[in-house]
């Protein structure tokens, strides 16, 4: 009964906004027209509207707790006021541009929160139900509908939080750095519950859309972002970002080369995903002076990536309209950005780190405080396993920068190469060895193979052919029709294989004269992991991989393949080496000890004989 009574009140508070949007469409057309009177009147009825839904939802706080509806509200009636204070100043521009990309908005954010909060969460069928047929509709772009031409190229959008003297940096340096005409671009500025004179700092810019959230609602915001852009593409910059030269003209050519091109992000430090080559210095000044002399649009360059970190990100507006852009369930401010890539890569899109420019990111400048006092890392990331199943950390998430070295220094010089993938997780891995060996003008074919039903969604739309199969070594056999391969990869550990002989007698019978197979092989014997097992407890990833012996994996590689190699990483361990001296002397034992514990992980290059 409780719940049914809930159900009705929500309907009646979903209706009410319904209304509130509707006056707000003619309180425009009301103003426009020069009708004082009856915007007066709808500006009343607006107040009287939000404070209504305000009362109605209070029973409900507890449920909506995720929602922000509170802060929501305060955001409409502080908008409203500021309404009212640009009518009577008659600054018509400023009042438009409020009713339009401000107080409409809100009230959508609103009634979406109300309604997924409320009616949706947590009901897994109607959550996936939700996500299938209205997430993507309820947060769509309403400027770009089928057929209408944007008004801009690119829409360019700032958000603070906060941090008023590094935002100054940002927005100095990005008027300093974009032909704003040339490009045909609008600026948004978005003050997200500032207190610090961020607001009036955009205000004194002369900038049309400055957007002012009064309090912060986290994720909404970047909802919202997505819904305010007039531009055929739109680009979000953090306060913390500086932009360097030429930097949009060449995001833009990315996009220009592909339809299918959903995001494009340039290289930038301090950020994980493994999103800059080499940079010589991390001073900023430095940094922009380097990137200066060397941006020039380079497809050689371009590197499709499995998920994109956007410290500054472009996307194609029509098609996150179609798919829905930032999922406000990841209330953390944490992983939206990774279920993005997981949703863009698994409709077949494209997304895209261009190395050949680079904007420096001081790092986290907004974010570091939430995720060191709340946490919002961790729960971010259950977050992202409840609502998608599988862990945005999991196997292959960011490539390994170990097997792709190795395969550029050991794969034959010149001509194309087949590669068979094989448990690649997200993938990241194979599409880094394919972007790195177009720079060397060669074709790259990706078959993957995998034995993990959670990832052919993401390996699929990437690859020439995927396949799922129950075994791997079985499956081996079995695949791609009896087409022989120049290369192959195993994404998991070897260890996590019960069948290792198996394994690689298959794998071996798959490639070509010459053709070289890569894989790694956890060090059972890495200190890290002897202290943990010494505390009854267990390696990270262990629960899903039995340690194998390094020496007899080579032992089998080499019955099958020509020439076998390994290639070690090491990780200093704090302490090894004290402790070794104190067990065994300065000896022989205590040398040897100390090197191979240091050592995490093992990589094994097998190349088959040539003909």
């Amino acid at each position: 009964m409780v719940e049914a009574t809930h159900e009705k009140r929500l309907t009646q508070i979903l209706e009410m906004i319904d209304t509130a949007c509707e006056a707000v469409l003619l309180l425009m057309q009301q103003y426009d027209r020069g009708d004082g009177a009856r915007c007066a009147a709808l500006l009343a009825d607006l107040r009287a509207a939000a404070q209504a839904i305000g009362s109605a939802q209070a029973p409900l706080v507890l449920q909506l707790k995720h929602a922000y509806s509170e802060e929501m509200l305060e955001n409409i009636a502080d908008t409203l006021q500021d309404i009212g204070h640009a009518m009577e100043a008659n600054r018509r521009d400023q009042a438009f541009m409020l009713m339009e990309f401000q107080l409409f908005p809100f009230l959508r954010l609103l009634r979406e929160s109300l309604y997924f909060w409320g009616c949706i969460f947590p009901d897994r069928n109607r959550m996936k139900q939700y996500y299938r047929e209205e997430f993507a509709a309820h947060y769509r772009n309403l400027y770009l509908q089928e057929g209408a031409s944007a008004a801009y190229r690119l829409s360019i959008v700032v958000t603070a939080y906060n941090h008023l003297e590094t935002t100054k940096q940002c927005m100095e340096q990005l008027l300093r750095m974009t032909d704003f005409e040339k490009l045909n671009a609008e600026l948004i500025l978005i003050d997200h519950g500032s207190s610090d004179g961020t607001r009036e700092w955009f205000e004194g810019l002369g900038v049309g859309k400055v957007i002012r959230f009064k309090r912060n609602v986290r994720m909404y915001m970047f909802a919202l972002m997505a819904q305010v852009c007039q531009g055929d593409f739109f680009c979000f910059v953090s306060n913390d970002v500086l932009v360097t030269k030429n930097w949009a003209e060449i995001l833009l050519e990315c996009f220009a080369s592909d339809p299918y091109i959903i995001a494009a992000v340039p290289a930038t430090p301090n950020i994980a995903n493994l999103q800059i080559e080499q940079a010589p210095t991390n001073q900023p000044e430095e940094f922009i002076a380097w990137a200066n002399r060397q941006n020039r649009s380079d497809p050689s360059r371009w590197d499709d990536r499995a998920r994109l970190m956007p410290p500054l990100g472009m996307y194609r507006t029509k098609a996150v309209s179609d798919l829905g852009f930032a999922d406000p369930y990841f209330y953390s401010m944490e992983f939206w950005d990774d279920d993005f890539s997981l949703r863009a890569r698994r409709a077949g899109y494209r997304q895209v780190l261009c190395n050949d420019v680079a904007c420096y990111h001081f790092g986290s400048v907004t974010g570091r405080d939430a995720q060191q006092k709340e946490g919002t890392l961790q729960y971010g990331r259950q977050l992202f396993l409840d609502k998608n199943g599988v862990d945005a950390w999991g196997s292959g998430f960011c490539y390994d920068p170990v097997a792709i070295q190795l395969f550029i220094q050991c794969l034959p010089a010149g001509g194309d190469v087949e590669l068979l993938a094989l448990d690649c997780g997200f993938g990241d891995t194979p599409l880094q060895l394919r972007s790195r060996l177009r720079r060397q003008r060669r074709a790259c074919r990706l078959y993957q193979l995998t034995a993990q039903k959670k990832y052919l969604p993401d390996l699929a739309p990437l690859s020439d052919q995927a396949e799922l199969v129950p075994w791997l070594a079985e499956g081996i056999a079995q695949a791609f029709a009896g087409r022989l391969f120049s290369a192959a990869y195993i994404g998991r550990d070897i260890g996590c294989y019960e069948d290792i002989p198996a394994l690689l007698e298959q794998l071996a019978a798959r490639l070509r004269p010459g053709g070289i197979l890569v894989f790694a092989c956890a060090h059972p014997f890495y200190a890290v992991n002897l202290h943990m097992l010494l505390q009854f407890s267990l390696p990270d990833g262990a629960a899903q991989c039995s340690f194998a012996d390094p020496e007899k994996v080579y032992v089998e590689a080499k019955k099958h393949f020509a020439c076998v190699h390994t290639a070690t990483v090491e990780k200093p361990v704090g302490g090894l080496k004290e402790f070794a001296e104190r067990v065994f002397g300065k000896t022989e034992a205590f040398a040897q000890l100390a090197k191979r514990a240091a050592i995490q992980t093992y990589y094994f290059i097998c190349r088959m004989p040539e003909e």
